[in-house]
């Protein structure tokens, strides 16, 4: 059975968000993987940039780990919407 796609044909919905989080904290593609991995995420070269582009698909594991590390809520990587408490 097929994955499903987001609506513009992407492999996941938080890419363009990942992208702005990352420049708003001045990190390059390597950078960003290097912090991660020191938080047991295990990303080789290249991963950020196929998440960002849409190209690849997000474990809730992952999503987990990118909202801690820029500290986030889950809904805002999915949705863009900000937490208001």
């Amino acid at each position: 059975m097929p994955k499903k796609l987001a609506s513009d044909g992407s492999k996941n919905l938080i890419g363009e968000r990942i992208r702005a989080l990352r420049k708003e904290k001045k990190l390059s593609q390597e950078q960003l993987i290097a912090q991660l991995q020191l938080m047991d995420l295990d990303y080789e070269r290249g991963v950020i940039k196929r998440i960002e582009n849409g190209t690849r698909f997000v474990s809730d594991i992952e999503l987990r780990i990118l909202a801690k590390f820029f500290g986030v809520t889950y809904d805002f990587l999915i949705d863009g919407e900000k937490d208001l408490r």
